[in-house]
């Protein structure tokens, strides 16, 4: 599903424009349109809208809520729009991630109002009394007004878009006496090559179902095997696990069970924290490589 994250200071557009994409996906492109937005979801959790940016816990719980909504809306034929301030840069890269790790497209629109105009915007909203009842056509809070020291705190902490970030980018700037680029837009999100997903970005693999269980066999067997042939020779010797090739054990004789237990522990964890691990049938040598590798090191 193509993503639009909204982005200004408060009062600067962000809602009217949402509309004006949705309208336009919906009459001319015949396109389902989802708007995920930011003052519904504070009605939803039953935040009063000045006191949640007063409050960072309350605000980190909507960031959130949205998100998660944004994810679960995603799929390869409707676009959705995050209308909200997301004022954070850091945030917006977390969204940018989510939808690159998904493959999908994401452009954001930068509603650019000067801070005099769009706090005498917010002025004029008729609706100052954010305890409205459930049936009141306000009760998405979109015309509830910011009391003036949320407004300046939510300027001061807006951080803007730069085009030059991979995250913002591609970046349409809204001015307050322009139309929207829709034709733009729907073309980047809809004609352009999808976001090829990296290492960041994509689930780790699926690891067999026994796959923790044969590693430890598989080490543990080794482990055995070195320590009843050391018995049998001090110096360099030959093992194999059911069956591998014979693998050459070159440690120091003075190496006991404890030492052993202690690489083998720390060959586990090195294992358990690959993104991609290695084959059950190459575990064997890998192993036997690490304590190698282990002890003449030391």
């Amino acid at each position: 599903m193509p993503l639009i994250v909204m982005c200004g200071i408060p009062s600067s557009g962000k809602t009217t424009r949402a509309k004006e994409l949705e309208k336009f996906f919906k009459d001319k492109k015949n396109i389902t349109v989802h708007i995920v937005s930011e003052n519904q979801c504070c009605r939803a959790h039953n935040f009063l809208k000045n006191d949640l940016f007063m409050d960072s816990q309350k605000e980190k719980i909507i960031r959130a809520s949205l998100k998660s909504e944004v994810g679960r809306l995603q799929n390869t034929k409707d676009v959705v729009i995050l209308d909200a301030g997301n004022y954070i840069k850091g945030y917006r890269y977390e969204l940018y991630c989510q939808a690159k790790g998904g493959r999908v497209p994401q452009c954001t629109i930068l509603c650019n109002l000067p801070i005099e105009e769009a706090k005498s915007f917010n002025k004029k909203r008729p609706i100052v009394d954010e305890k409205l009842p459930e049936s009141s056509e306000f009760s998405d809070n979109s015309d509830v007004q910011y009391s003036d020291n949320v407004f300046d705190a939510l300027c001061q902490r807006f951080e803007e878009p730069q085009g030059t970030n991979r995250w913002d980018s591609p970046l349409f700037v809204a001015l307050v006496d322009e139309k929207l680029d829709f034709e733009s837009i729907y073309s980047v999100l809809f004609e352009n090559k999808l976001p090829t997903p990296n290492q960041s970005t994509q689930n780790a693999p699926v690891c067999p179902a026994n796959y923790l269980y044969e590693l430890d066999q598989i080490t543990r067997g080794i482990v055995m095997e070195i320590v009843a042939l050391r018995k049998q020779s001090p110096g360099t010797i030959s093992v194999s696990y059911k069956g591998s090739e014979e693998l050459m054990v070159d440690i120091p004789p003075e190496i006991g069970v404890a030492q052993l237990r202690r690489v083998r522990q720390l060959f586990l964890n090195y294992i358990k924290l690959q993104s991609s691990p290695p084959s059950l049938d190459t575990l064997p040598q890998l192993f036997v490589r690490y304590i190698n590798s282990n002890y003449n090191a030391s």
